[in-house]
């Protein structure tokens, strides 16, 4: 059974007929299996990354209490202070928000502290506010300004409350 080269071999006058048929049929075994797949793969595709097991998934709140210079005369001691996160509803009515409660975590540089962990379903919610009572169930003694939760991992929203003497 006669192949395609050596039909064109006999019927071709010559070698130099034959040569330039061989270097054509090695060319195409050379390129033709890659043309396929160079066109089938398409574009470059962002390679996935995986997050390193230290990024953080969440984020913060921060309360930030300053003491008013008269405040150790006042008689209530820091750690009796009660601290809650309340959220508004579309009413414009504040509810406590049941898990984020409680003491100061300490004074750090003569400001009160309190930090919440939140987790990234609860990015960019709000209008959340601080409300810090005498102690707990007792009367309120300042309230901060509305603001919304982080919005990426790693963000800590820090929210600055004064208060002084009762």
């Amino acid at each position: 059974m006669p192949t395609l080269l050596s039909t064109f071999a006999r019927e071709a006058s010559g070698w130099p007929a034959l040569i330039v048929a061989g270097v054509c049929v090695l060319l195409a075994v050379a390129v033709l299996p890659a043309y396929p797949q160079a066109a089938l793969a398409g574009p470059p595709r962002p390679t996935p990354r995986s997050r390193p097991a230290s990024a953080p998934t969440g984020a913060t709140i921060a309360l930030a209490i300053r003491f008013d210079p008269l405040w150790p005369q006042a008689g209530i001691p820091w750690q009796d202070l009660w601290t809650v996160v309340q959220w508004q509803d579309g009413w414009g009515t504040w509810h406590d928000v049941a898990g984020w409660q409680g003491t100061p975590d300490g004074i750090v540089d003569g400001e009160g502290r309190k930090v919440w962990w939140l987790s990234w379903e609860l990015f960019g919610q709000g209008p959340f506010r601080w409300v810090i009572y005498r102690a707990r169930g007792g009367d309120p003694l300042a309230t901060s300004e509305p603001f919304h939760l982080p919005t990426a991992p790693g963000q800590s929203v820090r929210v600055d409350v004064a208060i002084g003497p009762p």
